[in-house]
């Protein structure tokens, strides 16, 4: 049980880094130049894309907010786990 729960939360915490840094580079950097940019896209891209679609319909504004959401959504979910996992 302690390396499900320890692969989940090393995942997690991957792909919250992963959604960071996607962030920060989109600010200087094209993104999909190269193939380590092409890889944050591949791996965050599937999570943002949705969130974003129902950002854009309830705030019609240029500023992309999904990371920020998503990222709240992996941290409700590490604490989830982290509560079954401790049974408190």
């Amino acid at each position: 049980m302690d390396t499900i729960y320890n692969l989940a939360i090393g995942l997690l915490n991957l792909i919250t880094l992963a959604i960071i840094a996607r962030a920060l580079l989109s600010w200087f950097y094209p993104l999909g130049r190269d193939r380590w940019s092409q890889l944050l896209l591949d791996i965050t891209e599937p999570l943002l894309a949705p969130v974003r679609a129902v950002i854009s319909r309830i705030l019609p504004i240029p500023i992309d907010f999904s990371p920020i959401v998503i990222i709240l959504l992996i941290q409700f979910l590490q604490s989830l786990l982290q509560r079954a996992y401790l049974g408190s």
